[in-house]
């Protein structure tokens, strides 16, 4: 950390007009501090605060509702992007950019050249959805997406749908791998089709184990707890860690199936508990004999039950329908 301490230092000592801008920036960025708390460490005064805040956010290096630094690098994307849009401000846009490039992007890649880590607790879901958006807008190769069952919302989806066509539009390829079950969820499959439309490549698999997005293969962000959706996320940068990430999504991908190939998976979600329990029985090998005691019902019910539902999962025998059932997630 020494380092740090004598760039914030020195920029603070220096000359320019906006060396403490540049001192809060890179203290935020490289301890993840908001700027009162940075401002203390560097125990700056009431006048240098301000001046130094007015600057930042004029630069759009600072976002003011949360007091926390902006990724130069996202801010530059999206500036070049209004660049092509707003001909009347060209001149102005490109003059913030070579100044921005200039004092502060050697700062924010000596911040983030190693491996960093930084937690999103449950309570900053909106800092996430910034942070997730700027990586959208900044991946330029490819980002990969695993998506175990939730409880997906139109808007929520309806955000994503928009980060993914920045991303596409910027040449990205996008990946998404769902657990098979959620081709029962109608909003899934109806923005599956959208998404699809778009060019992004969809494939499904039995088991999800956890939420992950990965972009470029420099940048990972994933649930903090595997079995709890609610107990925030992680972000994680660092060549070799993300890489390794991504080796294990490429063999999910690999052994994953199309949509298509997956028969019936929308009727999942309208099984009655008596036909789960002939599933359940069936992935054992019972006979419809000892279905019929078990469930208390007529062993013509049962032939009928078990005839009914090996047609919907296209099984040949009776034993592949129960384990075919619970490959799609019927059974859980």
């Amino acid at each position: 950390m020494v380092w740090w301490l004598v760039l914030e230092r020195s920029a603070v000592d220096g000359s320019e007009d906006d060396g403490a801008a540049q001192a809060l920036y890179a203290r935020m960025r490289g301890r993840g501090e908001s700027l009162p708390e940075a401002a203390q460490g560097l125990e700056l005064a009431a006048t240098e605060i301000e001046r130094a805040r007015a600057q930042l956010v004029r630069l759009n290096l600072l976002d003011p509702d949360t007091e926390t630094a902006v990724d130069v690098a996202a801010v530059l994307a999206r500036t070049l992007q209004n660049s092509h849009r707003t001909l009347d401000s060209l001149v102005e846009q490109h003059v913030r950019m070579a100044a921005l490039a200039h004092r502060y992007l050697d700062l924010s890649r000596q911040a983030e050249g190693g491996a960093h880590v930084e937690f999103f607790p449950r309570s900053e879901r909106a800092r996430l959805s910034r942070r997730i958006s700027e990586l959208a807008e900044l991946a330029r190769n490819e980002i990969l997406g695993l998506q175990p069952p939730a409880d997906w919302t139109r808007e929520s989806l309806e955000e994503g749908l928009a980060r993914t066509k920045v991303s596409v539009a910027n040449g990205a390829r996008i990946r998404a791998l769902y657990a098979q079950i959620s081709l029962a969820h109608p909003l899934i499959r109806e923005f599956m089709g959208r998404w699809r439309e778009l060019g992004v490549e969809v494939r499904v698999t039995p088991v999800v184990p956890t939420r992950m997005l990965l972009y470029d293969r420099r940048t990972a962000i994933l649930q903090a707890d595997p079995d709890d959706l609610e107990a925030g996320a992680v972000l994680i940068s660092g060549l070799s860690a993300v890489r390794s990430m991504a080796a294990i999504y490429d063999y999910c991908w690999m052994t994953a199936s199309e949509p298509e190939d997956v028969p019936r998976s929308a009727d999942g979600s309208t099984l009655t508990e008596q036909q789960r329990a002939v599933l359940r029985l069936l992935a054992t090998g019972a006979k419809d004999s000892a279905i019929a005691r078990s469930l208390g019902v007529s062993t013509r019910t049962v032939t009928r039950l078990v005839g009914e539902l090996s047609t919907a999962l296209g099984a040949d025998s009776r034993f592949q329908a129960g384990v075919r059932a619970a490959r799609l997630g019927w059974l859980d």
